[in-house]
């Protein structure tokens, strides 16, 4: 709650969309059913990030791995009452046969990322701004930025970061360059639709707000 809404309104200010991977406990706070009414009404994917935060393939005891990832779901999806989760992650990134048997057993993908500025571990807003910026200057690629809404560092460092793309942007349209565009969620939701799925569901629904956040909750 101390964070959160100074990284949305950065996201606000740049138009951008993004993906909130939510640890369950944390949804248990009296704050969030707020935080994620925001999050949801301001267009961005919430996901599943398990109960606790344990890295699922350390654990022993299969059932209570299979607990991180089910309650998760359910504490996040109660906080609120109006979505339904099917987006993950794991902890820490952390990959086994175990954890991708129970991902694939719920209809599950993993959504893992490629850049990764350390902020979670340093705390350093300069350290995250040039890892990023340098990072995004030399990428040919798509790529998957993590950052932490809880941490100081993301909050001073990531209005920085779309200030600096914007401002790169700007120089690369004057030197005819291919800039960078930044994917949004719902545009990530819609290439896993079906052909011609996503035309039915605007047909279906003509409210773009109410569609979309259906399409948000119901894609892996």
């Amino acid at each position: 709650p101390k964070t959160m809404p100074a990284v949305l309104d950065a996201l606000k200010a740049h138009h951008i969309h993004a993906i909130f991977f939510m640890v369950g406990e944390m949804a248990s706070a009296q704050e969030t059913p707020e935080l994620i009414a925001r999050i949801l009404a301001e267009g961005h994917i919430i996901g599943n990030h398990t109960m606790t935060h344990q890295d699922l393939c350390r654990l022993k005891d299969d059932a209570r791995a299979a607990r991180e990832i089910d309650l998760g779901k359910q504490t996040i999806e109660g906080a609120d009452g109006g979505f339904t989760l099917v987006w993950f992650r794991t902890p820490y990134g952390a990959r086994c046969e175990r954890v991708d048997t129970m991902l694939a057993e719920r209809g599950l993908t993993h959504f893992h990322w490629d850049l990764d500025p350390q902020e979670w571990r340093h705390n350093n807003a300069k350290k995250a701004y040039d890892y990023v910026t340098k990072q995004l200057g030399k990428m040919t690629g798509r790529n998957v930025l993590l950052m932490h809404d809880i941490k100081k560092a993301t909050v001073i460092a990531l209005p920085q970061i779309l200030d600096w793309i914007d401002q790169e942007n700007e120089a690369r349209k004057l030197a005819h360059k291919r800039r960078i565009r930044i994917i949004q969620s719902y545009e990530l939701a819609e290439e896993r639709l079906p052909p011609g799925e996503l035309d039915w569901l605007r047909d279906l629904e003509p409210d773009p707000l109410v569609w979309a956040r259906a399409l948000a909750s119901a894609l892996p």
